[in-house]
């Protein structure tokens, strides 16, 4: 079967987070979103891809600061509210019901009842004609216990993060099983050497 490019969405799963941001009238937003990735293991970046008119992006712009917060698939309902398109005025946090958690190194909060909080400063910005690209720093990161090794592993069965694959009428939400393999990082080299090691 060949598809359209435009179809890319369907054959790539995406995660689900909930980005939150403080307008500088000090107006809280909450939005989903699926374009977000770090940047290169074992870099402390993030990257993230915005239309040109988001109110998240304005907000980044504003503060240069933001929380990536990961949902549990338990999340789809506030997801879906805080997708709608509010005006700018309208909080987010209160609209959905979300209990905002205290951020530690930014001043826009996480939220409660997610997974991990990624807090972020912005780096840069690169800007495309119909889009662009947030590229943040991770300067805290935290994660729910229950759900966590000591080692800071996440039980993802146990979690269930949010994901998604997009349609051309409408989303699945997804999440994801463990597909009986394990493997390290050494085994993708030839030497069996890791040259991130060492560096996470």
């Amino acid at each position: 079967m060949i598809l359209a490019p435009r179809k890319r969405e369907q054959v790539l799963p995406q995660p689900v987070v909930l980005i939150s941001t403080i307008s500088k009238d000090g107006v809280r937003n909450a939005a989903p979103w699926s374009n977000v990735t770090p940047i290169l293991r074992p870099l402390d970046e993030i990257l993230v891809v915005s239309w040109l008119k988001r109110d998240t992006l304005e907000n980044i712009r504003q503060t240069g600061e933001f929380v990536v917060n990961i949902p549990p698939v338990g999340m789809v309902k506030e997801v879906m509210i805080c997708s709608k398109n509010y005006p700018p005025q309208v909080d987010e946090f209160e609209v959905a019901n979300l209990t905002p958690r205290h951020s530690v190194k930014v001043r826009p909060p996480g939220i409660d009842g997610c997974l991990a909080w990624v807090e972020c400063t912005l780096v840069e910005e690169i800007l495309r004609q119909r889009y662009t690209l947030i590229i943040g720093k991770v300067v805290h990161l935290e994660a729910d216990d229950r759900f966590f090794n000591e080692k800071g592993e996440m039980d993802f069965e146990k979690a269930k993060p949010l994901s998604i694959i997009l349609g051309d009428e409408g989303m699945s939400f997804t999440y994801s099983t463990y597909s009986e393999r394990y493997a390290n990082y050494s085994e993708m080299f030839l030497d069996r050497s890791d040259p991130a090691a060492g560096q996470v």
